[in-house]
């Protein structure tokens, strides 16, 4: 083997390495804007458990199986926000996240949509009040901490998509992030490259 050759190997196997890591890194970077996203997700849970619990004194009977259904979908998201972000949202850790929000979602609107119609100067509606601020303000959160995620997954996505760091991708297992879109639930669509509805 002549020098030419060793040297184009050389320059090769040390540009494998550096777009091995630099998707190494840039996936390292993804994973880690999904902590803030997570940490809002939690305290929305938090507050939907406390808005169940607050309402069932002004719920009628035929009311109270939403507030129990609503503890039950803010436990479920709970598990599995905790569940994605362990298994570093492999596989289908973010489908599950997506449906689970998507139920809490439904069932948190429809709640709100209960104590509407419900007035009341005594008892937990100043707690009520609150909840829904505290609701309303971490939507906004949400929705910050989804665009902060979704850029950093749109920089590596893109750098999975670049010939020919494309092959060191397949060469070493990396897959695209998905990316999340607002709506009014939290949902996830079947494609890593085109946005998934999120909160």
């Amino acid at each position: 083997m002549d020098i030419a050759t060793l040297v184009i190997l050389a320059v090769l196997a040390f540009w494998m390495l550096g777009a091995y890591k630099r998707l190494k890194r840039l996936r390292a970077k993804t994973h880690h804007s999904y902590g803030p996203l997570a940490s809002h997700l939690r305290q929305r849970h938090a507050v939907a458990l406390a808005l169940a619990q607050a309402a069932r004194p002004l719920l009628s009977g035929d009311q109270q199986p939403v507030a129990a259904q609503l503890i039950d979908a803010a436990r479920q998201a709970g598990r599995a926000t905790d569940e994605a972000q362990a298994r570093g949202m492999r596989g289908n850790a973010l489908q599950v996240v997506g449906a689970a929000e998507e139920s809490l979602g439904t069932l948190l609107d429809t709640l709100v949509g209960e104590l509407q119609d419900l007035t009341s100067g005594l008892g937990p509606e100043p707690a009520i009040t609150e909840l829904l601020r505290q609701r309303d303000a971490l939507q906004e959160q949400i929705h910050i901490s989804r665009l902060v995620y979704n850029r950093e997954a749109e920089r590596y996505n893109h750098a999975l998509h670049v010939f020919p760091t494309t092959l060191v991708a397949l060469a070493w297992g990396f897959k695209a992030a998905p990316l999340l879109s607002g709506q009014a639930t939290l949902r996830l669509a079947g494609q890593p490259s085109k946005p998934m509805p999120l909160l």
